[in-house]
């Protein structure tokens, strides 16, 4: 593992002093949980994840994500350099990637984890914020846009994608193109149809994620993912509900629960209005913080209720 030959210190430098990221550190972690719910309804990702075994149940889930959460609030805190967190976060993680590849390969004809798989986990990371930002109340401007994408184009490279997949290229223009074609012919299908599996998947994702925050409301979560992706039927405002073709489904607003209906409702006006505020976004942040340090690493009570004190603590891997 080597830093790439077309890096950019000052590109990655300015975004790693974290002026982005502490601006929007709240929504660009609920915007991966978004990512991670789209991408199982694509099958190839899906099967690896249910072959390993590590997130079907709620409590594999829950350890399996929030470590998840752990690791990138390194990638976004930390410099890279050989023996930082960073770099060793970087290397636990490919490390984990070859040995599910290996095991995947040995153990099932025709299963491996493609260029293409490892491509849409990058967009699951990074898509939306790029190419939603106002509808999930990202504050930026164009040049932290561009170093954002410049460190997606880092960490995805180092982490095995080959520079003709990776979706963050040179530039922001032909990035945002590349997403687009992934959201577009991918993940907006992937979602229109998703399988019986993908459904039991995402309940066991957010089950588990549910003793980190008793706010993660399942047909919420789910309903926002689709409407970010544009699915058809899952629009909320009225200009959007009008626009959509109505679809049956298991989730629809129309068959939510008054409380999944409330939680889409909070979702949506945190996004899209409450995030413009400065002192929202400020709280918002701050319970990101204390919700990493306390909920996860020493004192996550809910999970320690549930699945015993040993199995809900959480912290990195040395």
């Amino acid at each position: 593992m080597a830093i790439p030959e077309w890096y950019d210190e000052a590109k990655f430098k300015r975004y790693a002093a974290q002026a982005f990221y502490k601006r929007n550190a709240y929504v660009v972690t609920l915007s991966v949980l978004y990512g991670l719910i789209a991408v199982m309804a694509v099958p190839s990702v899906l099967n690896v994840l249910m072959f390993t075994k590590k997130s079907s149940t709620p409590f594999t889930a829950y350890r399996r994500y929030l470590l998840t959460i752990l690791h990138f609030t390194i990638w976004y805190r930390d410099p890279l350099a050989p023996g930082t967190r960073f770099w060793r976060s970087l290397l636990y993680t490919r490390k984990a990637h070859d040995g599910t590849i290996k095991r995947t390969s040995a153990a099932k004809e025709g299963m491996i984890i493609s260029q293409r798989d490892m491509v849409l986990v990058q967009f699951s990371f990074a898509g939306y914020v790029v190419l939603k930002p106002e509808m999930l109340g990202i504050q930026g401007s164009a040049q932290e846009m561009d170093d954002f994408i410049h460190f997606w184009r880092v960490v995805g490279f180092m982490l095995g994608i080959h520079d003709e997949y990776n979706l963050c290229t040179t530039d922001s223009t032909t990035s945002k193109r590349r997403m687009q074609l992934v959201l577009d012919q991918m993940m907006g299908p992937a979602l229109t149809s998703p399988n019986e599996d993908f459904y039991r998947m995402t309940k066991a994702l957010l089950d588990g994620m549910w003793y980190y925050n008793v706010t993660l409301d399942y047909e919420a979560l789910l309903f926002i993912t689709f409407r970010l992706n544009g699915v058809a039927g899952y629009g909320f405002l009225e200009h959007e509900r009008k626009n959509q073709l109505k679809v049956t489904g298991p989730v629809t607003y129309e068959k939510l629960s008054w409380y999944s209906r409330f939680i889409v409702g909070r979702l949506v006006h945190m996004h899209e209005e409450g995030l413009k505020n400065c002192l929202v976004r400020w709280l918002m942040n701050l319970q990101l913080q204390f919700s990493v340090l306390v909920g996860i690493c020493y004192l996550p009570l809910l999970a320690a209720i549930k699945f015993g004190w040993k199995n809900a603590v959480v912290k990195m891997p040395k």
